[in-house]
C-alpha cells in the first residue's frame, strides 16, 4: 500500500482536520473562545437516514451518534424548537451551548433509526410532517424524480422538459445524482401543474413506471408510530400536506396546505408543536410575506425556513421568528463541532466585519 497516495492523502487531511478543529473547540481554547458563541443557538436540518436495506441513501446513523455523543460528553444541551422559540417570545435567555435539531418529512426509516437514537441519548429533535404521506400513501414529486431517474436504464437522456433542454449522461449513479439535482432546481421555480407534467413526461421518456403510492424506500411513517414516540424528546410539528412550494400556489391552496397540515396534527397526536415548517424553506423563493402571514393565522408562534445561520438570542430583533434559520446537518464531524463551537460563529462575525470592505 502507498500511504500517500490520492486516496490516503484525502483521509490523512481529513484526520487531521478533525484533530484542529476538536483542539481547538477544547479546553482551554474553547472555553476562553466560547462567548462568542454563547447566546447563539444553532438548528441542525436532517433529512434522509441512510438505510442499506431499502437502499436509501441519507445520513450515515453512526455520523449521527458520533455527533450526539460529542454533544453528551462536551457539555452542551440539547433544546427543543418549541423551547427555543418560546425564550425568543419571551426574550429569555438559554443555556450558553444549546443545540437543536429537526429532520424534515416523516419517511419510515426516519422513525425506526433516528428518532429512537435522540431519544436514547435524550436530546430532543422536532419532526416536521408533511402530513399527506401518513394519510394517503402519498410521496412528493421531488422524490418522485429521484425514483425515475434512479431507475431508469437508459444511459443518455435528451430532453425538453418545462420550457429548458436538457441533455445528461445516466450511465453512473453520479451522473444521475448530478441529473437530479439540475431538475430539482429547474422545477422547484415552476408552477405545480408545470412539475407534473414535466415529471409525467419524464418518466414516459425515460420507461418508468411511478407508483401512485410510496414504494419501499419511500414509505413514510404511520400515525401509530408517531403516537408511540411522540414525548418530551420527541415532538412533531407541520409541513404542509402535499409537501409543495407554497409559493407557486395560490392563495386559498396555500392556505389550506398550512392549515390542514396542523389541524391533522392536532387530530392524531397528544401535544404537537405550533411551529411550522416550508417545504424547500427558501426565504422570498419558497415562502414570503404572504406565507409568513397565513402561518401565523393558523395559529404557529415560529415557523422555520432552510436558510443557513444561527439564531441570535442575545439579539431578539435580528431574528424573524417566522423564518428562522437552520444549518443543514453535515456528514463531516469535524464541520459539525466547528458549527457547535465557537469555530463558526468567529468566521461569520469575521466576515462581516470584512464584507463592507470588498
Amino acid at each position: 500500500m502507498v500511504i500517500f497516495d490520492g486516496i490516503n492523502m484525502s483521509m490523512l487531511r481529513k484526520a487531521l482536520s478533525e484533530l484542529t478543529v476538536r483542539a481547538l473547540a477544547a479546553h482551554p481554547i474553547g472555553t476562553l473562545m466560547q462567548p462568542l458563541r454563547s447566546r447563539c443557538v444553532p438548528v441542525f436540518m436532517l433529512h434522509r437516514i441512510a438505510d442499506p436495506r431499502h437502499g436509501v441513501r441519507g445520513h450515515p446513523l453512526a455520523l449521527i451518534e458520533r455527533a450526539l455523543s460529542y454533544l453528551t460528553h462536551h457539555g452542551y444541551t440539547g433544546i427543543s424548537i418549541h423551547e427555543l422559540a418560546q425564550a425568543l417570545i419571551d426574550k429569555r435567555p438559554l443555556p450558553p451551548r444549546a443545540v437543536a435539531f429537526t429532520l424534515d418529512d416523516g419517511f419510515q426509516e426516519q422513525a425506526e433509526l433516528a428518532l429512537p437514537l435522540f431519544e436514547r441519548y435524550r436530546i430532543p429533535v422536532t419532526l416536521f410532517m408533511a402530513t399527506d404521506m401518513l394519510d394517503k400513501q402519498s410521496w412528493s414529486w421531488d422524490y418522485q424524480l429521484e425514483f425515475i431517474v434512479t431507475r431508469t436504464l437508459l444511459s443518455h437522456v435528451n430532453i425538453r422538459l418545462a420550457a429548458r433542454s436538457f441533455a445528461a449522461a445516466l450511465d453512473d449513479e453520479g451522473h444521475k445524482r448530478q441529473f437530479i439535482r439540475t431538475l430539482r432546481s429547474h422545477l422547484k421555480s415552476q408552477p405545480i401543474e408545470s412539475t407534473h407534467q414535466a415529471l409525467d413526461q419524464l418518466a414516459f421518456t425515460l420507461g418508468v413506471r411511478v407508483p401512485a403510492s410510496a414504494p419501499i424506500g419511500y414509505q413514510p411513517m404511520t400515525w401509530a408510530q408517531a403516537r408511540a414516540l411522540e414525548s418530551d424528546c420527541i415532538q412533531f410539528g407541520p409541513h404542509t400536506c402535499r409537501h409543495l412550494i407554497l409559493t407557486q400556489m395560490g392563495e386559498d391552496d396555500a392556505r389550506r396546505e398550512i392549515s390542514q397540515s396542523w389541524q391533522r396534527l392536532q387530530d392524531e397526536l397528544r401535544h404537537p408543536v405550533p411551529i411550522f415548517c416550508y417545504p424547500t424553506g427558501r426565504p422570498d423563493l419558497d415562502f414570503g410575506a404572504r406565507e409568513k402571514q397565513m402561518v401565523r393565522k393558523a395559529g404557529m408562534i415560529a415557523a422555520l425556513s432552510s436558510e443557513p445561520g444561527y439564531i441570535d438570542i442575545g439579539r431578539h430583533r435580528r431574528n424573524d421568528i417566522f423564518a428562522l434559520r437552520r444549518f443543514s446537518f453535515t456528514d463531516n464531524i469535524s464541520h459539525f463541532i466547528q458549527y457547535c463551537s465557537w469555530i463558526e460563529r468567529a468566521k461569520e462575525l469575521t466576515f462581516q466585519r470584512i464584507k463592507p470592505r470588498l
